[in-house]
C-alpha cells in the first residue's frame, strides 16, 4: 500500500576491468548513479557511494547525502553534478540508497559507513540491506566490552564486528570474515564492502530474505539488490546470488563463492508484492509477471456477480496496476484511472499531519471514469489501513461512486517484520485491531477470518473486502520449493530466524502490556 510501509534500503557494488579513461566520467561514480537511479523505489532518504581509486590519497573515498539520488547528486545543476562524478572517480565502489527503520535519519546515520585506518585492509566501508533481528543481543556484547555507541543502528554494530574480524598483524579473507560474522548474525543482511587494497565484494546472507543479483561482463561487473539496476547496463547475463554466496573482486581477479552454509531459503514475499520495481526479476521470477498471476487469482477468487456496464476496475497506482489489470482481463470488466497519480510527487509524501492531505497531494480523482459506477479497487497490500481508508473517502467525496469493493493482491499481514520492513508491532496492523487477544495470540495463521474482514471492511469504509488467500500467493510467485522458498512470517506468523520468533513472542508481550511506543527490535 503506498505510503504506508518502507523498506529498509537498497545496495549496489561495481567492478570496472578496464582503465579508467574507457569509462563515462567518474568510473565507478557514474555507474554507482545510474545503478542507484534505478533503485530509487526502494530509498528516497538519503543515497551515498563509496569509490576506490589507487591513484588518489584517499583510497576510498565516501560520498553521502540526504534526499533522492538526483537530489543527492543535483542532476539539475551540471556542472556540480560533474563535480560529484569527478571527485569520487574510480574504479571500484559501493553504493546504498536509505529508508530508515531504524535509529536516526541524519547525514551521519547514511550509508556506506566508512571506518578509516592506517593499513589498507582494515580502512573499509561498507553498506547493507535488511535489519539484525539480533540487534539487542550484539549491542549488549559490544557494550560490555566497553564499546561506545553512537547510534542506536545495526548498521553501527556491524561495522564494530567487520572491524573485530580484523585484528591483529594478519589479513583475514574475506570470506573468512562473512562466514565468521554469519555465525554471529541473525536476520537479514546483504552487504556491499570495499576497502583501501581494492577488494569489493557483495554478500547475500544465508537466508537469503532480502534480493541480491550480479553480473560478470567482459567491461563491466556489478552487484546490486535488483537487476533492474544493471539491465541497461549489460545486454545480458544479470543472475542471482544464491543465500550464503559473495561476489568478490580483489587482486586474484572475479569469482562467486559460498561463505556459508544455507540451511534453508527465506525469499521475503513482499519484494515481489510491493517493493521491488516490475521490471526487476528476483531469483529467477519476474514481478510483473508475479503481480499479473496474483490478478488472475483474485479474480478466480471473486464472489460478487462483477457484470454489467457499470462496473470498472481501478488500480491504486503504481505497485498495484499488473493485479489490476490481469484480475480485469480475466474477468471481461474495463480498468480505468479512477485515481491519477501525481509524477512530481516521490513513492513517499512530504510528512504532514493530516492523512487525507497526503493523498491529495499525490492522488487526482478522475470523476469523469468513477461517477455513477461500482468499482474494484484493487491494492497491492494493507498494512496499518490507514491510507486505504482515506483514499476510499476521497473516491467517495470526489468520485460520486455508486459502491466501493476493495480487492488486495495479499493475504492479511498480521505479524510483524523483523527483517527490514518498518512494522514491528503488534497493534499497528490492522487485521490485529479487528481480531481478539486469542484469535492474535495463535501459534501460526493461515486465510484470516471472515468475521475478521467484516470488520476491517467496516473500518476502511467500503462496501466489500477481499483478500488474495496464501495458496494463491504462492501459487503466483511460483518458486520452485513454494512455501518453503518464502519468508512469509508478517502473514503466518511463522519466522525464518531464530531471533524472529523471539522478537514475535516479546512483541506479543509488549502488545498485551500497551508498550508499543518504540519498535520491538531496539
Amino acid at each position: 500500500m503506498a505510503g504506508e510501509v518502507k523498506d529498509e534500503c537498497g545496495v549496489a557494488a561495481v567492478y570496472l576491468p578496464k582503465k579508467l579513461d574507457k569509462y563515462p566520467i567518474g568510473g565507478a561514480s557514474y555507474y554507482l548513479y545510474k545503478m542507484l537511479l534505478q533503485m530509487q523505489n526502494r530509498g528516497q532518504l538519503a543515497a551515498g557511494i563509496t569509490t576506490y581509486n589507487e591513484d588518489r590519497k584517499q583510497l576510498i573515498d565516501t560520498f553521502r547525502k540526504r534526499g533522492s539520488v538526483s537530489e543527492a547528486f543535483s542532476t539539475k545543476i551540471r556542472p556540480k553534478s560533474r563535480a560529484i562524478l569527478q571527485k569520487y572517480s574510480g574504479t571500484k565502489g559501493i553504493g546504498h540508497v536509505r529508508y530508515s527503520t531504524s535509529g536516526a535519519d541524519d547525514i551521519g546515520s547514511t550509508q556506506p559507513f566508512e571506518r578509516h585506518h592506517g593499513r589498507k585492509w582494515k580502512w573499509f566501508s561498507f553498506a547493507f540491506n535488511g535489519n539484525l533481528a539480533n540487534f539487542s543481543e550484539l549491542k549488549k556484547e559490544l557494550e560490555s566490552k566497553q564499546y561506545h555507541l553512537v547510534r542506536n543502528l545495526d548498521t553501527e554494530v556491524i561495522m564494530h564486528f567487520l572491524e573485530k574480524e580484523q585484528l591483529g598483524d594478519k589479513k583475514k579473507p574475506i570470506d573468512k570474515v562473512f562466514a565468521d560474522l554469519s555465525e554471529k548474525f541473525d536476520g537479514a543482511y546483504n552487504m556491499v564492502y570495499a576497502d583501501a587494497e581494492g577488494t569489493v565484494t557483495a554478500m547475500r546472507d544465508p537466508v537469503g530474505v532480502r534480493p541480491l543479483c550480479y553480473v560478470i561482463d567482459d567491461d563491466f561487473v556489478g552487484a546490486a539488490s535488483e537487476s533492474v539496476a544493471m539491465s541497461n547496463l549489460v545486454n545480458n547475463g544479470v543472475k542471482d546470488l544464491k543465500p550464503g554466496e559473495m561476489l568478490i573482486s580483489d587482486k586474484s581477479g572475479v569469482e562467486v563463492k559460498r561463505f556459508a552454509k544455507s540451511k534453508r531459503s527465506a525469499h521475503c514475499m513482499f519484494e515481489y508484492v510491493y517493493f521491488a520495481n516490475a521490471a526487476s526479476t528476483l531469483d529467477g521470477r519476474s514481478v510483473y509477471q508475479v503481480r499479473w498471476r496474483l490478478g488472475q487469482e483474485l479474480a478466480k477468487q471473486e464472489k460478487l456477480e462483477v457484470n454489467g456496464n457499470d462496473w470498472i476496475v481501478v488500480p491504486v497506482p503504481d505497485t498495484a496496476k499488473p493485479s489490476a489489470d490481469a484480475y480485469a482481463h480475466t474477468l471481461g470488466l474495463p480498468v480505468m484511472e479512477g485515481l491519477v497519480r501525481n509524477r512530481y510527487v516521490g513513492r513517499t509524501f512530504i510528512e504532514t499531519k493530516d492523512r487525507m492531505d497526503r493523498i491529495k497531494e499525490k492522488f487526482n480523482v478522475n470523476k469523469s471514469v468513477l461517477k455513477d459506477k461500482k468499482i474494484i479497487l484493487v491494492d497491492d497490500s494493507i498494512v496499518r489501513g490507514s491510507t486505504s481508508q482515506a483514499i476510499v473517502q476521497y473516491l467517495k467525496e470526489r468520485g460520486m461512486v455508486k459502491e466501493i469493493h476493495m480487492r488486495v493482491a495479499c493475504p492479511p499481514i498480521r505479524s510483524p517484520c523483523f527483517y527490514g520492513i518498518d512494522m514491528s508491532t503488534i497493534g499497528e496492523l490492522i487485521p490485529n485491531r479487528n481480531s481478539t487477544n486469542e484469535q492474535i495470540k495463535k501459534a501460526s495463521f493461515e486465510d484470516v477470518d471472515e468475521g475478521v474482514v467484516e470488520n476491517i471492511s467496516k473500518e476502511i469504509g467500503v462496501d466489500s473486502l477481499q483478500y488474495m488467500s496464501l495458496r494463491g500467493l504462492v501459487k503466483a510467485i511460483n518458486l520452485e520449493n513454494g512455501k518453503d522458498d518464502l519468508c512469509m512470517a508478517c502473514i503466518t506468523g511463522e519466522y525464518p530466524t531464530e531471533w524472529g520468533t523471539k522478537l514475535r513472542v516479546k512483541a506479543l508481550e509488549r502488545h498485551e502490556r500497551g508498550l508499543e511506543a518504540e519498535r520491538t527490535y531496539s
